[in-house]
């Protein structure tokens, strides 16, 4: 399926209309008013990228959030296969994930998107809240099993669950 089509589908079970990329093929739809999700479409190469700003870096004691980051990345087990990154030129943490289009099914990307937000939510909450670094731990520990839940269902585009 490409990357329009998703979309529709995805605002339909959303109950949003209207929802489509724009002349540049980027989209953005808001959760709770505080996590905003980028899509944008490279119709070329048929990938679909999605990203959420989950907040800028702190002055003071980036190593150990640098450290929990990776810590959140390996394996992709707390972010449900997205990547923690940093955009340099904001200077901010990005929760972000590249989808071949043509491979997702509308019920996966669905529940993608449910998972990023779910994600999204812990780790921007974490950094606001200054608790990413020193002693503490990644906030992946602490991601509630039923956000996650949709990325272990979710189609995986040709590989065997067991």
């Amino acid at each position: 399926m490409d990357a329009p089509r998703l979309l529709e589908h995805l605002a339909r079970a959303m109950g949003v209309e209207g929802l489509a990329f724009n002349a540049d093929g980027c989209a953005c739809l808001m959760f709770d008013g505080r996590i905003a999700l980028n899509l944008e479409s490279d119709p070329v190469a048929g990938r679909l990228h999605l990203y959420v700003e989950l907040g800028s870096l702190p002055s003071r004691g980036r190593e150990a959030v640098y450290r929990a980051l990776l810590e959140g990345n390996l394996f992709g087990a707390q972010t449900g296969e997205a990547t923690l990154a940093v955009d340099a030129a904001k200077d901010a943490v990005v929760l972000c994930r590249t989808l071949w289009a043509e491979e997702v099914s509308a019920t996966a990307f669905n529940e993608i998107v449910q998972a990023m937000v779910g994600c999204a939510n812990v780790w921007q909450q974490a950094l606001a809240e200054g608790t990413l670094g020193g002693n503490a731990q990644a906030p992946g520990s602490v991601v509630a099993a039923e956000a996650l839940e949709p990325w272990r269902r979710a189609d995986r585009g040709g590989m065997i669950q067991v």
